[in-house]
């Protein structure tokens, strides 16, 4: 495997979130001091920043099947998305998700004046409920798919944010669909460092409360975040 490909695989487990402890400082480090290093992982966000103008659309059953032949013959590296349950992701229908996949192998060129973007998963602890977040600074949005479960009859998701040491604060209703994007409240575009997200159910119309006030099914602490230059 050459130099580059490591490369791009690495800049892009940074950039999906994939990374933790040394593995996440070390690449941190590098994309701050490599310059070639970090134009990889701004074509990454830059990448993946396009995807997320894209609507979800259903995804045949053969999807997974063709990938796997077409992209991943068996002297290949497993794509580093199988990690994110990917096919969790596909088999729910969102086309997003298989461009994605696709992007794990193949080279980018890296457009100018991208700004942050963060991705990271919420997912429940009993395994019922994930949800694939993209956060993007550029445009103070998050857009979020579901990949596994979803509110009860007759109840709705709501989306949450908030920074170190403050409250939960509503983002938004997902009233349907596998996909949502929310523009991010200004308190919530303005936290700098880690930003948590989480998803709760409740009645139709939202929490009655501010806070959330029905099941929690997970929430995700993202670490660094800044605002586009």
């Amino acid at each position: 495997m050459s130099e580059p490909y490591d490369d791009d695989m690495l800049a892009a487990e940074l950039t999906l979130g994939l990374l933790e402890d040394a593995a996440l400082t070390e690449a941190q480090k590098r994309a701050a001091t490599d310059r070639a290093f970090a134009k990889r992982v701004h074509g990454w966000e830059a990448q993946l920043a396009a995807m997320a103008d894209l609507p979800p659309v259903d995804a045949p059953a053969s999807v997974k099947v063709a990938l796997m032949a077409d992209l991943f013959p068996d002297t290949v590296k497993p794509p580093l998305l199988q990690r994110l349950g990917i096919w969790q992701a596909l088999a729910g229908g969102a086309v997003a998700a298989a461009l994605v996949l696709v992007l794990a192998v193949f080279p980018m060129r890296t457009p100018q004046g991208t700004g942050p973007l963060y991705t990271a998963e919420i997912a429940s602890e009993i395994g019922d409920f994930r949800v694939v977040a993209v956060v993007d600074k550029t445009r103070q949005e998050v857009i979020l798919t579901r990949t596994m479960g979803g509110a009860p009859e007759g109840r709705i998701l709501q989306v949450w944010a908030h920074g170190p040491n403050e409250p939960a604060q509503s983002v938004g209703l997902w009233p349907a669909g596998e996909s949502v994007r929310l523009a991010l409240p200004p308190e919530i575009a303005a936290v700098r460092g880690t930003l948590t997200l989480g998803v709760s159910e409740e009645p139709v119309g939202g929490s009655p409360t501010g806070s959330p006030s029905g099941r929690v099914f997970g929430t995700v602490d993202i670490p660094n975040v800044q605002n586009a230059i």
